[in-house]
């Protein structure tokens, strides 16, 4: 009998290894990790992204607020928060240039309002963004071709946002 370096089994063809313990190919792309960091400073002297629970209401108002799937409709619905009004006694003021502004401006300005409206009621705060589940990850059934190419192109959208929010953090 032979004493090579591999196992081998009954039918003599030699093991692979499975599971954690296999080679995984490099394909040659970079990922997210690969690219940044965490700085260390800034986390707490962790170099991964740690969320402790927060209790206090005053450290609370210093963490981001964000929305889930179902808060999202809710901040869109409402719009920004509503200003306060001014006493009747005193005329409004004028605006000169409300005509000027194109409506892209509007939508751009409104969804600034109700960014602020998230940052200051919202109950869902982290330090840290929650990654975004993949798209038809909760479905059950298995996808045809076109819905599959579908899926992978949502996928490489989610992904290519995900590296340019992380870019504009970065700088």
């Amino acid at each position: 009998m032979e004493s090579s370096g591999q196992s081998s089994t009954a039918g003599g063809s030699a093991r692979k290894p499975r599971g954690r313990y296999a080679q995984v190919a490099s394909a040659g792309i970079p990922t997210v990790n690969s690219k940044f960091s965490i700085r260390k400073d800034l986390n707490q002297g962790l170099d991964f992204p740690y969320d402790a629970v927060v209790r206090s209401r005053e450290e609370r108002r210093h963490m981001e607020g964000d929305d889930c799937e179902c808060c999202h409709d809710y901040y869109k619905a409402i719009g920004p928060l509503p200003s306060p009004q001014r006493p009747l006694w005193r005329s409004p003021k004028r605006r000169r240039n409300a005509r000027s502004r194109s409506d892209d401006d509007k939508d751009k300005e409104n969804a600034d309002d109700i960014e602020q409206h998230k940052h200051r009621v919202s109950r869902h705060r982290h330090h840290w963004h929650r990654a975004k589940t993949p798209p038809a990850y909760w479905e059950i059934g298995f996808p045809d071709t076109q819905e599959a190419s579908e899926i992978n192109r949502r996928a490489a959208a989610m992904h290519e946002k995900k590296l340019v929010d992380i870019e504009v953090e970065a700088r």
